[in-house]
């Protein structure tokens, strides 16, 4: 933690690291007279099928090519590497609350918590007729899988402080720089290449989770399809639309039609899927539904993704800035298109204190 002491003296923060389907971003914060300031950030694209040997390279690569400084690192594993579920058991004292999780862990995920580890969450009472029982939160992740990871890390004589969990580490970051609104209900939204994240909070704490088999590999296979072209020429596509707003060869318009047609079937399924996701919110812990979305992820900022979301989603969807109000950000951390940070930004924010965190807004 920091002190209210060492709050005056300059402080670098952890390397926060984020291992994505399709990139590794690094970014690391530093404290400075209460101002929480960039020390170094730098992103690499990776190929899903990358050896350890090869994650370790590029993250060698990455740690040169900035001024990190320290070894001290907190990381996350993507979100399909994670095994979630919602639980519901009679309310329990802490300690046999572990217990009983690490019991429905083995029952109904297969997973053996002596081989992996499990983090859960008491999201709230749930009251069906005269009985309440508590919602948990659970997330595992199983041994073979935090090994490699940590041995990629072991490779590049990295010290990880932590291993956090994705949503925890959007939620810390976005809730920097979100004013809570009325009942203060939040819900974060995160795009990412493998799949899409939803997080509903209460009052900063963490009550709803999803994880979301659509995402930016989703909608590029299907304008692919429909244009009878490569992925990576939908990339390049994709780029110039949202950079450039058009495309500036004579076939632009019937190519920039047939992009939003491809994309409006898998919009309109993670549109009803995120739907799905509030309803049970408000139905289950009688919540006030959110009137506000904030997206973070590489499409938070693409139009042709946010419009139609907004629409048939009918609810006001913002990109949030997560590293609005840093100084010293680069051309790449720049605040307007910073929701692809995050996740790295809120790993390295790991360990303050809520109060740090909200004093270096």
């Amino acid at each position: 933690m920091v002190d209210m002491f060492h709050w005056h003296q300059k402080t670098v923060l952890p390397i926060g690291i984020d291992f994505g389907t399709r990139s590794l971003k690094l970014l690391q914060f530093r404290l400075r007279g209460g101002r929480l300031m960039l020390q170094a950030a730098a992103r690499a694209e990776m190929a899903a099928t990358s050896t350890n040997d090869a994650v370790a390279e590029t993250l060698q690569r990455l740690l040169k090519s900035g001024p990190f400084v320290g070894r001290r690192c907190v990381t996350s594993l993507p979100a399909s590497a994670i095994h979630t579920k919602s639980l519901r058991l009679p309310h329990m004292p802490e300690n046999d609350l572990v217990q009983a999780v690490g019991w429905e862990a083995k029952d109904r995920l297969g997973f053996d918590p002596t081989e992996g580890r499990i983090a859960f969450f008491r999201a709230g009472e749930v009251h069906r007729s005269t009985e309440t029982r508590d919602e948990i939160l659970l997330f595992a992740a199983p041994g073979d899988t935090l090994r490699a990871h940590l041995q990629q890390l072991a490779a590049v004589k990295l010290q990880p402080v932590a291993i956090d969990l994705q949503p925890c580490a959007m939620l810390r970051a976005v809730a920097r720089v979100t004013a809570g609104p009325a009942g203060g209900v939040h819900a974060i939204v995160d795009i990412g290449a493998g799949g899409s994240q939803i997080l509903i909070s209460q009052d900063e704490h963490m009550v709803f989770y999803k994880h979301i088999a659509i995402g930016a590999t989703t909608f590029d296979n299907a304008v692919a399809h429909k244009l009878g072209v490569s992925p990576s020429e939908v990339a390049q596509i994709h780029s110039r639309l949202q950079h450039d707003g058009h495309l500036d060869d004579a076939s632009s318009a019937h190519v920039e039609q047939a992009v939003t047609d491809a994309l409006r079937p898998p919009l309109e399924e993670l549109s009803h899927e995120l739907d799905m996701c509030i309803r049970y919110y408000v139905v289950t812990f009688r919540g006030t539904r959110p009137e506000v979305v904030s997206v973070v992820g590489a499409q938070s900022h693409a139009e042709r993704i946010m419009e139609p979301l907004t629409s048939t989603l009918g609810l006001r969807l913002e990109a949030a800035q997560p590293l609005r109000n840093v100084a010293d950000l680069t051309e790449i951390t720049r605040p307007d298109r910073s929701g692809d940070w995050a996740v790295a930004a809120g790993l390295s924010l790991y360990g303050l204190s809520p109060a740090a965190v909200e004093a270096a807004a």
